[in-house]
C-alpha cells in the first residue's frame, strides 16, 4: 500500500446505509474528500484479502437485512492481522434490531454490540436518545474532544476475560454516565433498565492492526447540527478515529482535525475545483510549506503591521482628544456668551419693578435682604413690647 495517501474502502455488499453517494451522510463524505483520502467501494463482499490489502481503512457500516458470510468474517480478521484497520459502525437496537450479524465478526475482537437504545434522563439535547457526553479517556482518539453526542446508539460489551497476550488489547474510550438507562430486547420483550458506566466506544489493538467500533451511525449524519456530524465536536472524534486508524501506515501524511474560517473554506475549494487540485489537503500543504520557508519574513511584515496599526491607533487616539478638546472649548465659549445676553439688575431696578407691581396689583411690597431680615428680628428682641 502507498504511504502517500491513505486508502479508504466502505462496504457496499451488505446492505449498508454509510455510502459516498448518500446525500444523509454527505458532510462526512466530503470530509473524506477534502481531507486528501482515496477512496474506493466494495461491492462484491470481502471475498478477497488481496483485494482488502490495497486499502489502509475498511469502514463497515451498519448492515441492514444482510449478513456477513463466516468466510468473509474469516478474510476481515486476517486482514487486520495482517496490520489493517477497521472501523465498525453499529446502530440503535444492534444485530436484533438491524437483522445482521456483526457480532459474529467483533467477538473475534473481543466486544460486541448490545440489541439495546441509550438513553440518559439528566444530559441530552431535546430527547433523550440523544445524550450528551464530556468526559473521555485520554487517548489520541479524544484528543481536542470536549462534548460529543450520540443519537440512536446501542451500546458495547467488552469481555471480561481475554486471553493474556500481546497481540489483543482494548480501550474503552466513552462509557455512559450515571444516568444513563436503555431500551434492550431481552430475548422476548423490550425493557427498560439503569446501565451506567456501560462501554459506547471501544479502540481495539489487534495483532498488527485496529479497531474501533461505536453503535451510532448518526455521527456521520448531516441531516441535523443537533445531533450529526458537525454537532458539538463529532467530526473533531470522527476525525481522530481516522487519524488513529490509519496514522500507523501512512509516515508521509498526518491527518489533523481544524476549524477553518468559512470563507477561506469556500474560497479553497473553490480554488482546488477551478485549478485542478487533486484535493484541499494539497492545498493546504503547499500553502503551510510555503509559510514554513518564509516564516521570519511573514512574521517580520506582520510584526511591521502590527506597529503600523498601533501608531495610526496612537494618531488617531491623539486627533480624536484635539477634536474634543476643541468642542469643549466651543462649548464653554457658547455657554459664555449666553451668560452674557442675561441683563444684570441693580437694587434700584428691583425697587421701579416693585413699584409697578403696586400699582397694577393695588398691594404694598416690601423689599427684604437677609440683612434686612436679622436686623428686624434684633429690633424685636430689644423692644419685645413694640408693635
Amino acid at each position: 500500500m502507498s504511504k502517500e495517501t491513505a486508502k479508504i474502502a466502505l462496504d457496499y455488499s451488505h446492505n449498508n446505509k454509510l455510502t459516498l453517494e448518500a446525500t444523509s451522510y454527505s458532510d462526512f463524505i466530503q470530509f473524506l474528500f477534502t481531507s486528501g483520502f482515496k477512496l474506493g467501494k466494495i461491492q462484491a463482499g470481502f471475498d478477497s484479502l488481496e483485494k482488502l490489502e490495497q486499502y489502509n481503512l475498511i469502514i463497515l457500516s451498519s448492515p441492514r437485512n444482510n449478513t456477513i458470510s463466516e468466510t468473509e468474517i474469516k478474510i476481515i480478521e486476517q486482514y487486520v492481522k495482517n496490520g489493517g484497520s477497521l472501523l465498525i459502525i453499529s446502530s440503535t437496537g444492534g444485530d436484533y434490531k438491524n437483522r445482521t450479524n456483526l457480532n459474529e465478526l467483533t467477538q473475534h475482537f473481543k466486544f460486541e454490540f448490545i440489541s439495546d437504545e441509550i438513553n440518559d434522563s439528566m444530559n441530552y439535547v431535546n430527547l433523550q436518545k440523544r445524550p450528551l457526553f464530556n468526559k473521555f479517556k485520554a487517548h489520541i482518539i479524544t484528543e481536542h474532544v470536549n462534548k460529543i453526542v450520540l443519537s440512536s446508539a446501542c451500546s458495547i460489551k467488552v469481555y471480561d476475560y481475554i486471553e493474556e497476550e500481546n497481540d489483543i488489547s482494548i480501550d474503552n474510550i466513552l462509557h455512559s454516565d450515571l444516568n444513563a438507562w436503555h431500551s434492550v430486547y431481552n430475548g422476548k420483550d423490550w425493557v427498560e433498565e439503569d446501565i451506567p458506566k456501560k462501554p459506547l466506544i471501544v479502540a481495539v489493538k489487534y495483532f498488527k492492526g485496529r479497531v474501533v467500533g461505536f453503535g451510532s451511525l448518526s455521527l456521520f449524519s448531516s441531516l441535523s447540527r443537533e445531533y450529526g456530524f458537525y454537532a458539538y465536536d463529532n467530526d473533531v472524534l470522527i476525525g481522530n478515529i481516522l487519524k488513529w486508524l490509519i496514522e500507523k501506515d501512512t509516515s508521509e501524511r498526518k491527518i489533523v482535525t481544524f476549524s477553518i474560517d468559512r470563507d477561506l473554506y469556500k474560497w479553497a475549494d473553490k480554488i482546488v475545483a477551478d485549478d485542478n487540485w487533486e484535493s484541499m489537503s494539497d492545498l493546504f500543504n503547499v500553502g503551510i510549506d510555503n509559510f514554513r520557508k518564509n516564516y521570519k519574513e511573514i512574521m517580520n511584515n506582520l510584526q511591521l503591521k502590527r506597529e503600523e496599526k498601533k501608531e495610526a491607533y496612537k494618531k488617531e487616539q491623539v486627533q480624536k482628544q484635539k477634536i474634543k478638546k476643541i468642542h469643549i472649548e466651543k462649548e464653554e465659549e457658547k455657554e459664555k456668551k449666553r451668560l452674557d445676553l442675561i441683563p444684570e439688575r441693580s437694587k434700584d431696578d428691583l425697587i421701579d419693578i416693585m413699584k409697578d407691581l403696586e400699582d397694577i396689583t393695588g398691594e404694598k411690597y416690601e423689599y427684604m435682604t437677609d440683612i434686612g431680615i436679622d436686623t428686624k428680628k434684633k429690633e424685636k428682641k430689644k423692644n419685645p413690647k413694640k408693635k
